[in-house]
């Protein structure tokens, strides 16, 4: 009887011995676990923070887009302004020499019965050669030469018009 009660014990002990080991893989085990959720937590946190800053970023470019779609289209009225701008310059200028007109002295509009605009000195020059208008080859002469009077204030315009012209495109590229 001692001998089953020495075997019932040590049967005990290894019982307890396994039960023991077996609590001890299992707060390892556990304590593992609980590690691989903190580092869980942290990411998702991380994972969190980066969702917001890829929401900030995404905000940040569609207002730079935005942005970018506004500059596009005052470029492209800039563009038609200085088309304009240009149109008007080679309106203005002597279509026989191509240099702008003068209020005064000897580059000073004049015109021809036709209508047709011309710097002084160009037209008579060509009238000396041939007389005929260089736009619309009607019959022309000298004495149908005919001083426009230009108003100082057309060409301070013109002048201002690009002048603000410059400025607004300055600006925009400033921006």
């Amino acid at each position: 009887m001692f001998k089953k009660r020495a075997g019932t014990r040590s049967m005990k002990r290894m019982l307890k011995m396994e039960l023991v080991e077996e609590l001890l893989e299992e707060r390892k085990t556990s304590e593992q676990k609980d590690k691989q959720l903190a580092k869980l937590k942290i990411t998702i946190k991380e994972l969190d923070k980066l969702r917001q800053e890829e929401d900030d970023i995404n905000k940040e470019l569609e207002e730079e887009m935005d942005k970018q779609q506004l500059l596009l289209e005052q470029l492209q009225h800039n563009t038609l302004l200085t088309k304009q701008l240009e149109k008007i310059a080679l309106e203005n200028r002597c279509s026989i020499c191509w240099f702008p007109w003068e209020a005064k002295n000897y580059h000073r509009l004049v015109s021809l019965k036709c209508g047709h605009l011309f710097g002084e000195v160009c037209i008579r020059t060509h009238l000396q050669q041939s007389n005929i208008c260089p736009i619309c080859r009607k019959l022309a002469f000298e004495k149908d030469v005919r001083r426009v009077l230009l108003n100082h204030n057309y060409y301070n315009n013109i002048i201002i018009i690009i002048i603000i012209f410059i400025i607004i495109i300055i600006l925009l590229f400033l921006l």
